[in-house]
């Protein structure tokens, strides 16, 4: 019980109040988009630099990464497969794959590891952030760009476009304020060097505000999803991202790797994790199920504010 008040009863808090800010009206879409912008550009940032900058290097293990793709990434591979053989076209294949295994890290996966792990903990999260976006969407763009059929021309310009797409992708993974403010991190960290106190404290300021804005982000996000289109897809891709993924990650951390209580807890939470944003971002780009995607993001959320506390009970690590 004291893992429900402590832990998630604060974030299905905040993540309600963003919802009902939105659905009535107080929280519109103009004030959502400037609220992202000056979390992920300034706050965001903050709290993922400090983290790793203040990690010891030498202590921080990449066994949570390790099982969270060595379950991820065949999973991917098989959803894949099997969508392909139904006869489903390779960007709607690519999308329900990639909502089998790409988790809301980011404004679901970090105040939530936080609150339950700590620092330690988080640091291991971060990870598996840092190479999230790089390795499933280069991925997915890559396959969908290769043998999707998505243009027409010569060989040498389709040539040209997959390599200046893919390009893109790497530029804008690499640079994501997620993204570059850990690799920052894991550089300074790395090199042995002290965050001087002039630097730390208004880091740790803006660190403070930045959980509680993405949960509140989240809940207003959650209000322009309809959850009503596709449903029975989404449960299925649900069901993939909600149980078969965690399963398998705690399977190959436990048995195959033998983690450590804390990293093995971080990656089966990370990919007990709903769907994240960024697969309903790339559905619209590709016109692959939009309407599935956001049901599916919507239903992994509610089955993730039941399931996850069930985790955080059991497994080890706090």
């Amino acid at each position: 019980m004291s893992v429900f008040f402590e832990v998630i009863f604060p974030v299905v808090v905040l993540i309600a109040i963003g919802y009902g800010a939105a659905r009535l009206g107080r929280f519109p879409d103009a004030a959502v988009r400037a609220l992202s912008d000056a979390t992920f550009l300034i706050f965001m940032p903050a709290l993922l630099f400090g983290a790793l900058a203040r990690v010891d290097f030498d202590s921080l293990s990449p066994g949570a990464a390790l099982a969270y793709y060595g379950a991820g990434l065949p999973l991917f591979g098989l959803v894949l497969g099997v969508q392909l053989w139904r006869g489903e076209p390779m960007n709607v294949a690519v999308v329900h794959g990639l909502s089998g295994v790409f988790s809301n890290t980011a404004m679901l996966g970090i105040p939530l590891v936080r609150l339950a792990f700590g620092e330690a903990g988080l640091a291991f999260l971060l990870t598996i952030i840092a190479l999230h976006a790089l390795t499933f969407l280069t991925l997915g763009t890559l396959l969908i760009e290769l043998f999707g059929g998505a243009g027409g021309g010569s060989g040498r310009r389709d040539r040209g476009r997959l390599a200046a797409q893919t390009a893109q992708v790497v530029r804008n993974s690499l640079i994501h304020p997620v993204v570059l403010p850990i690799l920052a991190g894991l550089a300074w960290s790395a090199a042995g060097w002290k965050l001087p106190r002039p630097v730390d404290v208004p880091l740790g300021m803006l660190a403070g505000a930045a959980a509680p804005l993405c949960l509140v982000l989240l809940g207003a996000s959650l209000a322009q999803f309809d959850l009503r289109r596709g449903f029975g897809a989404a449960a299925a891709l649900t069901g993939l991202k909600s149980l078969v993924h965690p399963l398998l990650a705690y399977a190959i951390g436990r048995w195959l790797l033998e983690l450590p209580p804390l990293p093995l807890a971080v990656a089966t939470i990370t990919a007990s994790l709903p769907i994240g944003a960024n697969v309903y971002l790339f559905a619209q780009r590709y016109r692959a199920v939009p309407e599935q995607t956001s049901a599916g993001v919507t239903l992994s959320t509610l089955v993730a504010a039941a399931s996850l506390p069930l985790l955080l009970f059991v497994l080890p690590g706090r």
